[in-house]
């Protein structure tokens, strides 16, 4: 089985993005990383999300140091990913 590394831009989604990462951790296939590109200055929400996801292994935040937009948010995780495959998932989907 190959790794698919799934790749989420987070901007002020807070009402949404608990959700996303539900719908990703209940997929049938397992064998995934999940990797949260952090993309606002503001840490409220980061710290909220770090602690909802605190028991996962299979998934990471990365904060970026200023807002860049999701477009170059999902280029960084693409830089960080593991995967064999590549998708991406908004944080409000």
């Amino acid at each position: 089985m190959k790794l698919i590394t799934i790749i989420m831009p987070y901007y002020r989604k807070i009402d949404y993005v608990n959700r996303a990462i539900k719908s990703v951790i209940n997929q049938t296939y397992k064998k995934f990383e999940l990797i949260i590109v952090y993309d606002d200055q503001n840490f409220e929400d980061y710290h909220k999300i770090k602690k909802f996801i605190a028991d996962n292994k299979k998934i990471r935040i990365i904060k970026n140091k200023k807002n860049i937009g999701a477009g170059k948010s999902r280029n960084i995780g693409i830089k960080n990913s593991n995967g064999n495959i590549i998708t991406f998932i908004d944080s409000d989907d």
